[in-house]
């Protein structure tokens, strides 16, 4: 779930024009992390964002948007024994979104930005198999992005920041 402002800029004017909303999703990750020592590991994460949209009485369409996450991943675990481990970290790296209006102009908006996560991640384990829990506070900022409809590009630029908080659960080896 995320807080999501949108700023749009009218070239060759000072005209702008902030919105605040609200996006949800779910996602998929997976990701692979290496110890370097007892309390320290790094690694990578690949994340896919399909977000939750509903129908355009305006367009007569459902549009739909997905982002795409590649991250490198610094976790300390603060906390190891047997059967458990706490590690506490952050991601760092890029994102893309991908969103499609679906309506008769096949109207697109991408572009990409940063991703940054702080997140909180137990984990516990039977044998060499586990599972996870994650607690994520992701910043996501869009500051490239474009259009493939030529009205858009031409007077209109977007930036979208974005923050919130992500509750997963996983399998762990």
């Amino acid at each position: 779930v995320y807080h999501v402002n949108y700023t749009y800029l009218i070239i060759n004017t000072n005209i702008v024009q902030e919105t605040n909303n609200g996006a949800a999703a779910k996602d998929f990750s997976f990701g692979a992390e290496y110890g370097l020592a007892n309390w320290f590991g790094l690694g990578l994460q690949f994340k896919v964002d399909n977000f939750y949209t509903k129908y355009d009485s305006t367009t007569y369409s459902t549009p739909s948007a997905t982002a795409f996450e590649a991250a490198l991943e610094l976790n300390f675990h603060v906390v190891r024994t047997a059967h458990f481990d706490l590690p506490i970290g952050f991601n760092v790296g890029s994102s893309h979104l991908q969103y499609n209006q679906n309506d008769i102009t096949n109207s697109q908006i991408y572009g990409g930005g940063s991703y940054v996560d702080l997140h909180i991640n137990p984990r516990f384990y039977f044998k060499r198999f586990g599972i996870n829990l994650d607690i994520t506070f992701p910043k996501i900022n869009y500051s490239n992005m474009s259009s493939n409809n030529a009205t858009f590009n031409q007077y209109v630029l977007a930036d979208w920041k974005g923050g919130g908080v992500v509750f997963s659960f996983g399998f762990q080896y």
